[in-house]
């Protein structure tokens, strides 16, 4: 027997055969991991499906059209506030293309310039946190990631005969060694 449900994640409809309640899948409409249930089932079990569980299914169409809107927006400011006094900039012309082609060609100069002022700023940022990482793997053989809780400290190795815990150097004993003589004939 068919039996209907909706997914936690988006609300789309599913259908599956009464056995395969309660197993988890991946839903064809949003492809999240969402668990099949019998309708009637504990409350808890239920989905709660509200403003933001949908407004989270659908971020990607909403960041596309906040991208949309935004380079619409700075176009138009562009072409009313910018225009204007570019135009009085440029030597006198009939076109009405050349102002806009130069305005374009300078907002590209512009951002080419704050992403090679910006960029090397940002690279030595995150390289300098690199580092520091990979300096302390170095040192203790695991990285301590800040915000990660580290497992509990692994009994300490037995050193190897003559090794110092320590340092790593190996001890020599001079009162058990002898040194080698040489004999002249």
């Amino acid at each position: 027997m068919l039996i209907k449900c909706i997914c936690k994640n988006c609300a789309g409809h599913l259908e599956f055969e009464e056995e395969n309640a309660g197993q988890e899948i991946e839903c064809p409409h949003c492809g999240f991991d969402t668990k099949l249930f019998l309708p009637g089932g504990d409350s808890e079990d239920m989905p709660r499906v509200g403003l933001l569980t949908r407004l989270r299914s659908r971020r990607q169409l909403l960041l596309d059209l906040g991208a949309i809107l935004l380079v619409v927006a700075i176009g138009f400011a562009l072409y009313h506030w910018v225009l204007p006094p570019f135009k009085d900039w440029l030597p006198y012309t009939e076109s009405k293309v050349l102002p806009v082609v130069a305005l374009g060609v300078a907002c590209l100069i512009c951002l080419v310039l704050v992403a090679l002022l910006v960029v090397p700023f940002v690279l030595a940022f995150h390289l300098r946190k690199m580092t520091g990482v990979l300096r302390q793997i170095e040192v203790n053989l695991r990285p301590m990631i800040p915000g990660l809780a580290m497992p509990e400290a692994e009994p300490e190795l037995e050193s190897v005969a003559g090794e110092s815990p320590e340092t790593g150097e190996i001890e020599t004993d001079n009162s058990s060694q002898s040194t080698p003589t040489s004999t002249s004939a």
